[in-house]
């Protein structure tokens, strides 16, 4: 067999060797409630809008001249579409042609990101009086911010919860853990949830107003510690700064992890073990078919339950690793000689 390139081969290095993250459903549908009379006509445009922001993760897209074009005519973009009634209001259900999409963005210069996101998980922490208490995903009184930041996740499709705040987490963290930014327990207690990145958001109640401050730890390497990669701040009204939090976090993440054509179409080998027979080998070419970074896949070579796959990649070689880092279905490792491999880890 073909070995990978070296290169590849010494990215593979700072790969982590476990992940966590989310598979995002529905990424290429949205479903728009109508205001007035809107026509059916109207409310695609809009949702047609809301996933390419979903896809592209650029929250502006809309501003850029092709996609100006191309939302005129979303209709050509559209698989189905329904309509239903909730509360007395009426919405459209529309899916759209996720390849067609991708062309369109790679043909406007814009990345595609993939279905799967890493996830967030938002510590809370508030200052009332100089009383500091931290707050769960049901608290009452600052529902708006919490709700705020869950609507805004879904629309721009990156998977954010809070803790429960149960005797567990209650016990694992403190206030003055969060609004000191002690990382080591709170570091701990996001494992319990799955967390890829942790946010720690401290704010200060001011009469009718509040001040909030933020910041958001992510690591590359799951040998390597938490690090910041984002801080923020706002003030305002709870909706407004939990919507303000969220289009920071998610425009920070598209830029880290969505695709851009490279136009290079490189070509490089993986060796993958672990494929026992034909059902896994279709799921392996199906889960490399659907990666943004790649344009081709094909067999090269098998030997035994190890086979070798060749890859035309859109990407480069870095966003290829940064998109296999979050895929639960395969795994990275090295073996004595220090060569990585992959290990296909099957899903029922």
């Amino acid at each position: 067999m073909k070995r990978l390139f070296p290169i590849l081969l010494s990215l593979l290095s700072l790969l982590p060797l476990t992940t966590r993250a989310v598979e995002v459903e529905q990424l290429y549908s949205a479903s728009i409630m109508a205001v007035g009379n809107q026509s059916n006509r109207d409310l695609q445009k809009v949702a047609f809008a809301q996933v390419l922001v979903k896809v592209s993760g650029n929250a502006n897209i809309a501003a850029d001249p092709v996609i100006r074009k191309a939302l005129i005519n979303a209709r050509e973009y559209l698989v189905k579409q329904a309509e239903e009634r909730i509360d007395g209001e009426r919405y459209l259900q529309a899916s759209f042609n996720d390849k067609k999409i991708n062309r369109l963005l790679r043909s406007s210069e814009f990345g595609v990101w993939g279905q799967n996101r890493p996830q967030q998980i938002v510590w809370l922490v508030v200052d009332e009086d100089f009383n500091r208490s931290v707050r769960g995903e049901t608290d009452g009184d600052y529902a708006k911010f919490i709700d705020a930041i869950k609507t805004q996740a879904n629309q721009r499709a990156i998977p954010v919860l809070f803790p429960v705040m149960d005797l567990d987490d209650q016990l694992q963290v403190s206030s003055s853990d969060l609004w000191g930014q002690f990382t080591d327990p709170v570091e701990l207690a996001s494992t319990r949830y799955a967390a890829d990145n942790y946010i720690i958001a401290k704010i200060i109640k001011q009469n009718d107003d509040y001040k909030l401050t933020w910041s958001m730890y992510g690591r590359s390497n799951s040998n390597q510690p938490f690090e910041i990669w984002l801080n923020g701040e706002g003030q305002g009204q709870l909706a407004k700064i939990g919507t303000a939090l969220t289009n920071s976090l998610a425009n920070h993440l598209a830029e880290r992890y969505s695709v851009k054509a490279s136009g290079n179409n490189e070509v490089v080998f993986l060796n993958v073990d672990a494929v026992n027979g034909i059902t896994d080998y279709a799921k392996l070419i199906e889960m490399f078919s659907e990666l943004s970074a790649v344009a081709q896949v094909e067999l090269e070579a098998v030997a035994g339950s190890r086979m070798q796959l060749k890859l035309v990649l859109l990407g480069t070689q870095q966003d290829l690793l940064t998109e296999l880092s979050l895929d639960q279905r395969i795994k990275s490792s090295k073996n004595a000689f220090d060569d990585m491999n992959f290990q296909w880890n099957a899903i029922n």
